[in-house]
């Protein structure tokens, strides 16, 4: 990815981000958070907030974070939610959005490196 998609990457992301209202109604309909007995972070609106502190250089970017990013099963019950609900966010969508600009980092080995 090029320097100048990177950055447009990450500038549609922080836009999408900061769209959700932070309802939390997309934490429970998620498998992956239910399989993990409530830890949010393996939640839909949990991935949304790393994805938002990565780009943003508050979190740097670890085995933990990456293993949360990439258990997202893509099923979409989180945006069932949001749109039921009047937000329309694409969610799995901005996930892997967030994935690709981490990829080439889990690729390289630089797994220290803030995106």
């Amino acid at each position: 990815m090029d320097v100048s998609r990177k950055e447009d990457v990450r500038e549609t992301l922080l836009k999408e981000v900061a769209k959700c209202r932070s309802c939390r109604f997309c934490v429970d309909v998620c498998p992956t958070y239910q399989a993990s007995e409530g830890l949010e972070p393996m939640s839909a609106y949990g991935r949304l907030q790393i994805i938002k502190y990565l780009l943003i250089g508050v979190l740097s970017f670890d085995d933990p974070l990456t293993y949360m990013l990439y258990s997202c099963l893509q099923c979409r019950r989180c945006e069932n939610i949001c749109k039921s609900k009047g937000q329309n966010i694409d969610i799995c969508n901005i996930i892997q959005l967030g994935r690709s600009l981490l990829s080439p980092g889990l690729v390289e080995g630089s797994l220290n490196e803030k995106i």
